[in-house]
């Protein structure tokens, strides 16, 4: 009479319960997968000028003060008071 693996036996029965995975899905195993690129300089620039250019606006205010502002793209549109005069800008 053989031995019965039960560590097989039981792993046979949880893969039919529960399903198995195809390792494809997980791409290459360990540290196999390839390098990624990374971006150049001038890249990278690029888009944080363009980032920027987004989020910065201009306020002027009416008695002549004037300001470049960074605001995240939530507050882009938001009514903004001058910190010289108090008055609101545009």
């Amino acid at each position: 009479m053989t031995r019965l693996n039960h560590f097989r036996v039981n792993q046979r029965d949880r893969m039919l319960r529960n399903g198995v995975d195809n390792i494809t899905d997980f791409g290459l195993p360990g540290g196999l997968n390839p390098p990624k690129r990374r971006q150049s300089k001038a890249v990278l620039r690029a888009e944080l000028a363009e980032a920027m250019a987004s989020v910065t606006r201009i306020v002027k205010c009416r008695c002549g003060h004037s300001a470049a502002v960074a605001l995240p793209p939530s507050k882009l549109h938001a009514r903004l008071r001058c910190s010289k005069c108090g008055a609101i800008a545009t």
